[in-house]
Formats: structure tokens, sequence, C-alpha cells
């Protein structure tokens, strides 16, 4: 007969770090492969707003804690809209005034171009990924290629990872 138990504290934060260190390695492939300053992976918690999961880079966590902070940017929008959010230069007008205080301080940071990518089921989505350059320029149709099938590789392991 089967005896189901409950998993101590200790192994839920053991699987959700290992969880966690998986989805960086995603964050590191990425950041490697498309020239990035840093790279974050955002998740929704229990309906409420996306919040950093995992990052990689030097600037990775702490972009990623600023558009919590704030509450706007790239990769709240991609996950608000499901559909990509690709911002080569934060110094356009147009953009600062899109995102006037994630704007701002990113450019402090050393980041200039920024580009999210929805993690969804179906419709649904349920985080983002995203990629943070220090230089003005767009990705390359190659990098997107590869950011796409990396963002879908995080989406394996994060779903993997609910099971």
């Amino acid at each position: 007969m089967l005896e189901i138990t409950a998993a101590s504290p200790l192994d839920i934060a053991t699987d959700r770090g290992r969880l966690q260190a998986a989805v960086r390695h995603v964050c590191i492939a990425c950041g490697v492969g498309t020239n990035a300053v840093g790279t974050a992976i955002y998740l929704r918690a229990a309906g409420g707003p996306i919040q950093p999961f995992a990052s990689a880079g030097f600037c990775g966590e702490e972009i990623a804690e600023l558009q919590s902070a704030l509450g706007e940017g790239p990769a709240f929008e991609a996950a608000r809209q499901n559909w990509p959010v690709f911002v080569p230069n934060l110094v356009d007008h147009a953009i600062s005034v899109r995102w006037p205080l994630f704007s701002a301080a990113a450019i402090t940071t050393g980041v200039e171009g920024v580009f999210a990518f929805p993690l969804a089921l179906g419709a649904e989505p349920i985080g983002s990924f995203e990629i943070h350059r220090d230089t003005g320029d767009a990705l390359t149709p190659d990098e997107i290629v590869g950011a796409v099938q990396l963002a879908a590789v995080a989406l394996t392991l994060l779903l993997d990872g609910e099971r």
C-alpha cells in the first residue's frame, strides 16, 4: 500500500533551489548566446504581479528587482500582454515616457536595451524571460530564435518542477 507523506519544508526549499539553479543555467546560456549583460526570468505568483525567479549576469538581478519594485518595465508588459517587448534603446524619448521610472534607473545601471519574451501556457501568461544589453543594438534573427528556444526550455523546467 502506498503511503502519502507531506514534504518537509527542507525538501520543498531544496527542490525550489534546484529548480532555480536549473533555470539560472538557462539564463546564463541565453546571456552567452545573445551577448547580454544580464538575463532574468519572472513568474506570476498566485494571480498577483510577476516576481523575479532567477537571473544571471552582472545586472540581471538588479534589473529584475528594479522592475519588481517599480511595477513597470518590459518584463511586466510582456507578461501582461502575452507578446514580446523589444526595446533596443531605453534612451529613446517614447520609451522614457512609456516607463519613466524604470528607463531612467536601468540606464544608470548601464543597461541600454531590454528584450522581454512572455512565458505562457497557451493564452495564459505565467511570466516572462528577459535579456539586458549594455548597447543599443537590436537582437539578430538568430538571437531571437535562440532566446525563444531557451524560453521554451525554461518553461519546460518550470512546469516539470511543479509536478
